[in-house]
């Protein structure tokens, strides 16, 4: 699982498809200033981490019928933003990281989940141009599960410019 914190060396292993690859490139942005001042002593190497975004590539075939013509896409299967952090485009960092990276390993398309209801969630991912093509079936309610809507997003092209690199 990639996580946003300052100071992330971009790691050197070749074509590695871990979390790694995200978290070099959120790298430039300054994520370590709480808003609200420490009160205790650090203990911890991890305590700059603010956020984390887990993105792999997957082929599952309920998404795969919303993109046509694609055998695979990059899904978006875990974001999370420490509370103090939220509203701060800790989010939007996280997602660009993984779409910069969907792009390298030249993908057209993005996916991820979303409670139906989960307004703040719902309204990150529209902003950043997912939009919803299906939802859960009513069913899921009936077994105490939360509804989902599954949301996709079309990543520009650039064949040119991605044969040149």
């Amino acid at each position: 699982m990639g996580a946003a914190a300052a100071g992330d060396e971009p790691s050197t292993a070749g074509g590695d498809r871990s979390g790694d690859a995200v978290e070099r490139r959120v790298s430039g942005v300054d994520l370590t200033k709480d808003p609200e001042p420490d009160t205790q002593p650090s203990q911890a190497p991890f305590e700059k981490i603010v956020g984390v975004v887990d993105c792999t590539v997957q082929d599952e075939a309920d998404v795969l019928k919303q993109i046509k013509g694609v055998d695979e896409y990059l899904y978006v299967s875990g974001i999370a933003v420490l509370p103090s952090f939220r509203r701060r485009k800790v989010g939007t960092a996280l997602l660009k990281a993984c779409e910069t990276l969907a792009l390298q390993w030249r993908h057209r398309f993005m996916a991820l989940r979303a409670y139906e209801d989960d307004d703040g969630a719902r309204g990150l991912y529209s902003k950043a141009g997912y939009r919803v093509v299906s939802r859960d079936p009513d069913w899921v309610t009936w077994v105490g599960r939360r509804r989902r809507v599954l949301m996709i997003k079309e990543l520009p092209t650039h064949d040119n410019e991605m044969e040149l690199q």
